[in-house]
């Protein structure tokens, strides 16, 4: 019997560990079959739509201003505070877990917020490369990076589609890049990474010795998201309706991929890990008695006998008489007769 039940328990075991590394798996493809596509329409692979332009339009004759705040330093910033935030709420819980059990499902959490941030990321770059070469919107500095050859351009017409770019002190990437204005990509990760962690911290972490420390953290992270899309007006990036639609999205994503995904993954049931370390020592154990929660009770055929009686309309406890075994042993623990 012990040996049966040894047995179910590995098989259980070996399907638990198969299962995540199939999980694990089919994540990765789909992080794969997301974020391929964001890479290769950043690095060029994809031309934006050609859209005109007016020549009176003075929203496009701002000059090029380098990035305050590049695309590597957000990336690098954002990814940082969030795994660091996940980090510390986590380290602590994990250590302050006693039974195996519990630190394995502690280290199940924190990996899977980790999956869960790089995941919510791909997905809001997706959305923004695809609605950025989509849509094809004009840069503040566009005229200032194209330099069209007015001289072939008739004015006149109003709306310009045919011209030809003469600037060539800027790169071939610069140019292509100042057609996707729309929607501001920093603006939407920068408030899609303070939306989730945000909901995270109200998740899963709690400070004894201050009320008001979550709720600084937090709005700490929404004013970063606000810095950050101030500067990309500031530095003639964008447009202030490519920076409000920018974080909208973000919000929308945030708030999506954590009640979809970072919620479930905060709340994880105990998992076991198999790792070496986690794993309890194997110790030979005497049976144990059973405790009284699991002890038979043989009162309760008296209270089956009389719910017999009950549903056969007699309401009558006499005919329910137990047995003299049943009754020998009641009284031989109560003292007391029946």
């Amino acid at each position: 019997m012990s040996r049966n039940a040894d047995d179910s328990g590995t098989s259980r075991e070996e399907n638990g560990r198969w299962r995540l590394i199939i999980q694990i798996l089919v994540d990765l493809i789909l992080l794969l079959a997301v974020g391929v596509p964001v890479i290769v329409s950043y690095n060029g692979g994809i031309s934006p739509f050609q859209r005109g332009f007016f020549c009176d339009d003075n929203s496009i004759k701002y000059p090029y201003v380098d990035d305050t705040i590049s695309d590597a330093v957000l990336m690098g910033v954002g990814f940082t505070l969030a795994f660091v935030m996940v980090i510390i709420v986590e380290v602590p819980r994990y250590m302050s877990s006693k039974l195996p059990m519990a630190k394995s499902r502690e280290l199940v959490i924190c990996v899977k917020s980790c999956c869960v941030v790089l995941l919510g990321f791909a997905i809001s770059m997706g959305f923004v490369q695809a609605l950025k070469y989509s849509v094809g919107a004009l840069r503040p500095h566009f005229l200032d990076v194209c330099k069209p050859d007015f001289s072939s351009v008739n004015c006149s017409q109003g709306y310009i589609t045919q011209f030809t770019c003469t600037e060539t002190k800027f790169s071939a990437s610069i140019l292509r890049r100042s057609r996707t204005s729309f929607p501001s990509g920093h603006a939407a990760f920068s408030m899609y990474i303070a939306v989730y962690l945000s909901l995270y911290f109200e998740v899963r972490c709690a400070f004894w010795f201050s009320r008001s420390l979550k709720p600084l953290l937090q709005a700490s992270l929404f004013l970063f998201s606000v810095l950050v899309s101030v500067t990309r007006v500031q530095d003639h990036k964008h447009h202030p309706h490519d920076v409000i639609a920018g974080s909208i999205l973000g919000i929308v994503i945030g708030l999506f991929v954590f009640k979809t995904l970072g919620e479930k993954a905060a709340r994880s049931r105990e998992i076991n890990l198999f790792v070496p370390f986690l794993r309890k020592q194997d110790s030979v154990s005497e049976p144990r008695t059973p405790t009284p929660l699991l002890q038979h009770d043989r009162t309760s055929f008296l209270r089956l006998e009389s719910q017999k009686s009950e549903c056969n309309g007699n309401y009558s406890f006499a005919k329910s008489t137990p047995s003299p075994l049943i009754t020998n042993e009641i009284e031989g623990r109560d003292g007391l007769p029946v």
